[in-house]
């Protein structure tokens, strides 16, 4: 079955570039109008649901076990056209051009283990606290976090109707810290309690070329959403907060 990626480009740098720094093995579905995955950080505290959106001939739900995603990045990067068509047999992927060529073999269903996240689920919660963060707050945080290194955990607070982080360790003595104040955009009823989450999220979106992304909070389940958007890719950041 042949499978045509429209954008090249955006499929290689914005789709799989960033799954890659998620795990190390994934399992990518394609349907009628999007290639998608679900997939997870080692510690299992962040899992994100990535999308790229295009049109695909095809019947049924398409399933790729890839056992290397940056190895499968790095061939992909090998093709020089602005589309590709891959030919999917039932346990690899093939491609062939006049330039290049390559084969590259999957693993059986079964041996990958997906997030068991229910997104229709997570649709269903309400969001009331909502903010947007550019990216130059998101690489001035990490620049931040240089004073505090060896510290994961990020906290967001509401401060005279802005949206502040501070990088510290609140459950232990004598460690450092730093604040800035991250959003003027937020939208909310209130203020909410301050939310900690693993600062690796934001170390994961910087690497993506964005203006801003929208945050949403529930803080009923204490979840907590970063939507970014770059033309027809989607990747959903899902996390919930440490117990403290």
């Amino acid at each position: 079955m042949i499978v045509k990626i429209d954008n090249l480009d955006q499929f290689v740098s914005c789709f799989l570039s960033l799954i890659s720094k998620v795990c190390d093995n994934i399992c990518l579905k394609i349907d009628g109008d999007k290639i998608f995955s679900i997939t997870n950080s080692s510690d299992n505290t962040i899992v994100v649901l990535s999308t790229f959106k295009q049109t695909n001939t095809i019947d049924n739900t398409i399933k790729l076990n890839i056992p290397d995603i940056t190895r499968f990045l790095r061939v992909m990067s090998c093709i020089s056209n602005t589309t590709a068509n891959l030919d999917i047999d039932s346990n690899c992927i093939k491609y062939k051009s006049p330039n290049a060529r390559f084969k590259y073999h999957l693993l059986e269903d079964g041996i990958i283990k997906v997030p068991g996240v229910s997104m229709e689920k997570i649709k269903k919660l309400s969001f009331k606290h909502t903010f947007y963060l550019s990216k130059s707050a998101v690489l001035s945080l990490i620049k931040g976090s240089s004073l505090v290194t060896d510290i994961d955990k990020l906290y967001f607070f509401v401060e005279d109707g802005s949206i502040f982080a501070e990088i510290t360790d609140k459950e232990s003595s004598n460690v450092d810290s730093y604040t800035q104040k991250i959003s003027d955009d937020y939208t909310g009823e209130g203020v909410f309690e301050q939310m900690v989450i693993n600062f690796e999220i934001l170390r994961m979106i910087s690497s993506l070329k964005f203006d801003k992304i929208k945050v949403k909070i529930n803080t009923d389940v204490n979840v907590l959403i970063f939507e970014v958007e770059i033309e027809n890719t989607k990747h959903n950041f899902i996390c919930t907060t440490y117990v403290r």
